[in-house]
C-alpha cells in the first residue's frame, strides 16, 4: 500500500470518526428533550414544593428616600422551576404569589396625585395619633411627680410610661419624615420581599435559604413572582419543575401540592390533593390544600400554574 492510499484511508477513518461523534452528541440531546417531556413522578412533584416565609414591606419612595409604612409577614408556598424547559436551568429560582400589605394599597393607587392625597391623609392620622400619645405621655408623668408611695403600683405604671415614650419617639420620627415627604414630587409606592425559602431534603429534615431582595410595583397582589435563593443554586434532591410551552388544557383533573409542617404525623411531608380545574382558573379544592403558592399538575403530572387566591395561576 503506498502513501497515497494510506493517507486516504486515514482521513476516511477520521471522518467516521467525526461523523460518529456528531451522532452520539445528536442522539444525546435528543435523548435529553425527550426525558425533559416525561411528566414529573408522585416523588417529583412532592419535592418541587417549598415554602416561603418572612416579611413584606408597603415602601413610599421619594428618589433615594425610602419610608417603610407598613410590614407583614409572609408565610405561604412555593415550587422550585426551570428558566427553561429544554434545559436544566433552576439556579435557585422559586415561583411563587405577592403578597402585599393589607393594610393600605388595596386601591391600587399609582396616579401621583392620589398618592400625595393618600400620604396627606396617612401623615394626618399618625400626626393625631402623635399628640393623643403626648397627651398620655403628660398625664403619666405628672402622675409619676405627683405620686409620693413608690409601690409596686408605682414600679408598673413607671415601666409603662417608658413604654409610651419609646413608642411616641418612635412615631413622632415617622411623623418627621412623612412631613417631609409631603413636598416631595414623584412618589411612588413600592413592596419589598424578604424572604427565605424553606424545603425538606431526602431525609426529611427541613433546611432553609436565603433569597435575594425583590422590590415590585405594590399594587401586584395576587400575582406569580419568582424569586431567587442568595446562592442561586438548586438544594440537591428538590425537583425544579418545567413550565413547557403549550401549557394545560381546561375541564381536567389537576394535583396539588401543599408542604405540612414538620412535626405534622403524615406519611410525607408533602400532600398531594386531586380535584378538578374549571375553566377561567377556578378549582374546587380545599383550601387547606391549596395554598397560595401551591404548585398545580394536571393528572399526568404536567406543571399548569400555582395557586394564587383560590385560582390557578399559569
Amino acid at each position: 500500500m503506498n502513501r497515497h492510499s494510506i493517507a486516504r484511508l486515514t482521513q476516511r477513518v477520521r471522518r467516521r470518526k467525526i461523523l460518529f461523534i456528531l451522532c452520539l452528541l445528536g442522539a444525546t440531546l435528543l435523548l435529553m428533550l425527550l426525558s425533559r417531556l416525561l411528566p414529573p413522578t408522585e416523588t417529583e412533584m412532592r419535592r418541587s414544593a417549598c415554602m416561603i416565609e418572612g416579611h413584606t414591606q408597603l415602601c413610599l419612595i421619594a428618589g433615594r428616600d425610602t419610608i417603610v409604612l407598613h410590614s407583614d409577614s409572609v408565610n405561604q408556598q412555593g415550587v422550585w422551576i426551570n428558566r427553561h424547559w429544554w434545559w436544566p436551568s433552576c439556579d435557585g429560582r422559586v415561583l411563587t404569589v405577592e403578597q402585599g400589605c393589607n393594610a393600605i394599597h388595596h386601591s391600587k393607587t399609582t396616579e401621583v396625585k392620589q398618592l400625595a392625597h393618600l400620604l396627606v391623609t396617612f401623615t394626618d392620622s399618625i400626626g393625631r395619633l402623635v399628640n393623643r400619645k403626648d397627651v398620655e405621655k403628660k398625664e403619666l408623668e405628672y402622675y409619676l411627680r405627683s405620686h409620693g408611695v413608690q409601690d409596686e403600683g408605682y414600679t408598673r405604671i413607671a415601666q409603662y410610661a417608658d413604654l409610651q415614650t419609646k413608642e411616641t419617639d418612635s412615631l413622632k420620627r415617622i411623623y418627621d419624615r412623612l412631613t417631609a415627604f409631603k413636598t416631595k414630587a414623584n412618589l411612588k409606592l413600592a413592596q419589598r420581599y424578604l424572604l427565605r425559602v424553606a424545603w425538606f431534603n431526602n431525609d426529611g429534615q427541613l433546611e432553609q435559604a436565603q433569597c435575594l431582595p425583590l422590590v415590585s410595583e405594590a399594587n401586584h397582589q395576587g400575582r406569580p413572582m419568582i424569586v431567587h435563593t442568595l446562592r442561586s443554586i438548586k438544594p440537591w434532591g428538590a425537583y425544579a419543575v418545567r413550565n413547557l410551552i403549550w401549557g394545560g388544557a381546561d375541564h381536567k383533573e389537576i394535583v396539588t401540592v401543599t408542604l405540612v409542617p414538620q412535626d405534622t404525623i403524615t406519611p410525607h411531608h408533602a400532600l398531594l390533593a386531586t380535584g378538578l380545574y374549571i375553566r377561567g382558573g377556578k378549582h374546587n379544592i380545599p383550601k387547606l390544600f391549596a395554598r397560595d403558592g401551591s404548585p398545580v399538575f394536571t393528572r399526568h403530572g404536567q406543571f399548569i400554574g400555582i395557586i394564587s387566591n383560590q385560582e390557578v395561576k399559569k
